[in-house]
């Protein structure tokens, strides 16, 4: 009743103001063109050209999503240097920033028009619920940076900015049909008049997953609705809706695969429905920014695993969440002895209530009763978050700009389960942990020549454990008696950008990531299994390369390589099979290649009048990988080619896509666990057609 009560509330609001802002038809505004002087908010959280910016960022416009053949922000991420992707199921994808995201953990922290969307026990995004024909354009920051954004952020920040119109009507109706019986639907509403500026999307998804027994059918609504006060103060009220339904297929063993990829021994099914809404004040001055946004969250999920009894007893689980929240910063931008200088100060607040109950099958057989509790994973928890942070960004000289933050956060957890974990008090369980953590960084950039920036940093962030993390571990955190504790990050970085001319941009980086008291697996020397533990330290080292330009008006070209190192710097111990225990120190971190390359190429095959044809071509390439923290098991590189045709006419547009055009046998996740290897094959060659109408 509550999640219905205010999703009607909010999509009347916005409705009645929609209507009270439409008028006559005109055409839609122009497309971005990504430059170096482009104007970013994410690096400082204040307004900076991207030639400006202390630190790495990757941007993604508007333009770039549609000459591209993703259907998902996922895929069109892990085209940006330092972006690691798998897909287990072929329908969920993770995203993980210079591999910082290890195991089942949360990825980056992911804002959309200012509000935090992960969700979950996990912490993960549904990359699917936000469309890409609402984005203005997607900004990446890699690597710690929770000196501004807390400790969600310290496998990095990926910030989406959806459009906003400026003239009366603007919109895009679209329809796409492809394999695996892939259908589309999406309608696109926005535009301003007077003081009113409103965006509204509506889109439904199907599709058949390439394993047997899997698919997905989702519902998908985003709208916001903004009112100017005046030209530099801005009201919005934003709301993402989510209805989604899922069966995933399981893993498959090397002797399954080879004789059918595509068959399914077990699955899983999901079904939720998210409720994300916020609430966006700005107001611009000549002495002051002001930003606070408010939000709320809302999940109600139904997951039950192992449909067919095959790879373990069935089970369902129930959970509902609620977040609620409010992230606020000042900035200050009077100078200081004649220096331009912005003086930031803020306050974030984050407040997650999860309740969860899993009850197992009476049997390990199809369609048995869920009868039997599980009160170790069953209970409600709680994280709350309170961080406050000051940052100043003073100008040396006039192209030398020091930048200098710290913040500090609160962090209380209360972990309820149902189950005593403390055994009536013979073990020590701590069910209120709560931390206290200073997060600095300090960066520089130096511009020596017009359009040449050199930019190094140093920034310290932590990584608190989450729901999933405490509840998992608890009943081997009493009986081994440790308490969680937050993992620390460490960067070092440094780069260069270079806009030569239209047809050649550079932007490189170097970097070194100190992950101490990682949480991992842990095994005493017998083998035995101690539980998730605050045990590890992880180096990672890397190098990235993104070269873009349009050496001609009919042609652009996009080229990202990433190379990075990711290994275990300390002692530790893991199982290679059922008996045998080894040290790791010095090995590769599982899923992480060496080498990863995206090349794209945009050709435009002729013109007239206001009619294009364009040719899209993507290459992406990487190395092998371990597949176990031993490295005794390596899952093979591969290189995929995707295209595709798109006609562009004065209110028409129509496309033919192709992806894994030489139909490469390969997989979306891959992984060995105690001597055994498990797949979980991806898609073949798939085509796809769209046609949409804008107006």
């Amino acid at each position: 009743m509550k999640l219905k009560l205010v999703t009607a509330f909010l999509v009347i609001c916005m409705l009645s103001m929609v209507s009270t802002a439409m008028a006559a038809e005109n055409k839609s505004g122009v497309d971005q063109v990504y430059q170096m002087d482009e104007i970013v908010v994410t690096s400082t959280r204040t307004e900076r050209s991207v030639l400006d910016t202390p630190s790495n960022i990757s941007v993604i416009t508007s333009r770039d999503l549609k000459e591209m053949d993703a259907k998902n922000i996922a895929e069109a991420l892990k085209k940006l240097p330092g972006v690691y992707y798998t897909n287990a199921s072929g329908l969920e994808p993770k995203i993980s920033l210079r591999g910082t995201r290890i195991g089942m953990s949360g990825g980056a922290l992911v804002l959309l028009n200012g509000i935090p969307i992960n969700l979950g026990k996990f912490g993960y995004t549904d990359f699917e619920a936000i469309p890409l024909e609402d984005i203005e354009r997607i900004e990446v920051v890699k690597g710690p940076i929770s000196a501004l954004y807390g400790g969600d952020s310290a496998r990095g920040v990926i910030n989406i900015i959806t459009k906003r119109g400026k003239t009366p009507v603007n919109g895009k109706l679209a329809i796409i049909a492809g394999s695996y019986n892939d259908q589309r639907y999406s309608g696109l509403f926005y535009g301003a008049k007077g003081k009113f500026d409103y965006n509204l999307y509506a889109k439904k998804r199907e599709q058949d997953g390439y394993r047997e027994d899997t698919s997905l059918d989702n519902y998908y609504f985003n709208g916001e609705v903004g009112y100017w006060f005046t030209d530099n103060t801005r009201l919005g009220l934003y709301l993402n809706f989510a209805d989604k339904n899922r069966d995933l297929a399981k893993r498959l063993t090397e002797e399954q695969r080879k004789d059918d990829p595509k068959q399914a021994p077990d699955y899983s099914d999901t079904e939720n429905t998210d409720v994300i809404t916020g609430i966006n004040l700005d107001s611009k001055t000549a002495l002051f920014d002001f930003h606070t946004t408010l939000y709320y969250k809302y999940r109600d999920k139904t997951y039950e695993n192992y449909k067919k009894a095959v790879l373990g007893t069935p089970y369902e689980e129930d959970l509902g969440e609620d977040v609620f929240g409010a992230r606020t910063i000042l900035t200050y931008k009077k100078p200081i002895f004649n220096l331009a200088n912005r003086l930031s100060v803020g306050i974030d607040f984050d407040h997650d209530r999860i309740d969860v109950t899993k009850t197992n099958a009476a049997s390990k057989t199809p369609d048995a009763p869920y009868t039997i509790p599980d009160p170790k994973k069953s209970g409600v928890f709680t994280r709350q978050e309170l961080g406050v942070f000051i940052q100043d960004e003073l100008s040396l000289l006039p192209n030398l700009t020091l930048t200098a933050g710290v913040r500090y956060d609160n962090f209380r957890f209360d972990n309820d389960a149902d189950y005593d974990f403390s055994q009536n008090g013979l073990y020590d369980y701590d069910e209120t942990p709560s931390y206290d953590r200073w997060n600095p960084r300090v960066s520089i950039n130096y511009q020596p020549i017009k359009n040449l920036g050199i930019y190094g940093s140093l920034s310290q962030s932590y990584r608190a454990p989450n729901i999933y993390d405490y509840y998992y571990t608890g009943y081997y955190a009493a009986k081994n008696d440790y308490t969680l504790e937050p993992e620390t990050f460490t960067q070092y970085e440094a780069g260069i950008r270079y806009s030569l001319s239209p047809w050649f941009n550079i932007d490189t980086s170097l970097f070194r990531i100190e992950i101490d008291d990682m949480l991992d697996s842990t095994y005493d020397d017998t083998g035995k299994y101690m539980g998730k533990q605050n045990i590890s330290e992880v180096t990672i080292k890397g190098f990235e390369l993104a070269l873009s330009g349009e050496p001609f008006e009919w042609l652009r070209y996009k080229i990202g390589y990433s190379y990075t190192d990711a290994r275990y710097s300390d002692d530790v111990l893991t199982k290679v099979d059922r008996t045998t225990v080894v040290n790791i120190n010095d090995k590769r971190l599982t899923k992480i290649p060496y080498n990863k390359l995206s090349i794209d190429l945009n050709t435009r095959l002729f013109k007239k009048g206001q009619s294009e044809m364009w040719w899209y071509v993507n290459v992406f390439a990487q190395d092998k990988y371990p597949m176990d923290k031993a490295n005794t098991e390596y899952y093979p590189g591969y290189a995929l080619v995707n295209t595709k045709l798109r006609l562009k006419l004065k209110l028409f547009e129509a496309f033919i896509a192709v992806d894994n055009v030489l139909d490469k046998d390969y997989d979306g996740y891959a992984y060995s666990s105690y001597g055994n290897n498990y797949y979980y094959p991806a898609y073949d060659r798939t085509f796809s057609a769209g046609f949409s109408y804008r107006f």
